[in-house]
């Protein structure tokens, strides 16, 4: 469920921003989308059998939507899933049994990276991933995520109402031990991202 609550967000995040740029409803909505994927991160992790094929997809991903998302957006960015996959590494560090200071040495190393190469919400995005991973207090959450998004804030940027993503927090403990009867196809889930935007751009193109 969450899956696709974050699938919906995105979108209308996008549209809105492709079509009705000063419409603050679809704004708000689409700043639950990036907690619930960093969320969706954490739970990848913990459940796949094969860390590299799960790292390989995610790659993939980037690379394959790094062209859609720059025509849609016309930014410098490097595109969301560089950043997912950025987390993912750095919980994968965690997990390892290397010592303290050759961990945190690959993770300011990875964070440097996501500086320098303008992922998409940059240090914030990987905190975040690491924060639903290591802290299951909602209100420690909650106090952490509003910090890195201040520091965001100062450091990316951000417009305020990304204070609003705090709410999707609320979505996750909601939803988090509520499952649908059906999966979503993994071809869809991987493809929707690049996808949509595809569509966004030739309907762009249309309407002119």
């Amino acid at each position: 469920m969450i899956k696709i609550i974050a699938y919906v967000a995105m979108l209308l995040d996008h549209v809105g921003k492709t079509f009705f740029p000063d419409e603050i409803l679809l704004a708000i909505v689409g700043r639950l989308a990036f907690p619930l994927f960093a969320y969706g991160i954490v739970k990848g992790f913990s459940r796949t059998n094969n860390f590299r094929k799960y790292a390989m997809r995610i790659l993939l991903l980037a690379i394959i939507s790094q062209v859609p998302y720059g025509l849609l957006f016309q930014v410098n960015y490097l595109n969301v899933c560089f950043t997912l996959l950025a987390g993912l590494f750095v919980l994968k560090i965690l997990a390892t049994r290397w010592s303290i200071p050759i961990k945190m040495l690959l993770i300011t190393f990875i964070c440097f990276v996501s500086v320098q190469m303008n992922f998409e919400y940059g240090i914030y995005g990987i905190a975040t991933i690491v924060i639903f991973h290591k802290i299951k207090n909602v209100i420690w959450i909650i106090l952490f995520q509003t910090l890195f998004i201040l520091q965001g804030i100062s450091s990316y940027q951000f417009d305020k109402m990304q204070l609003l993503s705090l709410f999707s927090i609320i979505v996750i403990f909601i939803f988090r031990n509520r499952f649908m009867k059906f999966r979503i196809n993994k071809i869809i889930q991987y493809s929707f991202y690049p996808v949509h935007m595809i569509i966004l751009i030739v309907l762009k193109q249309l309407i002119k």
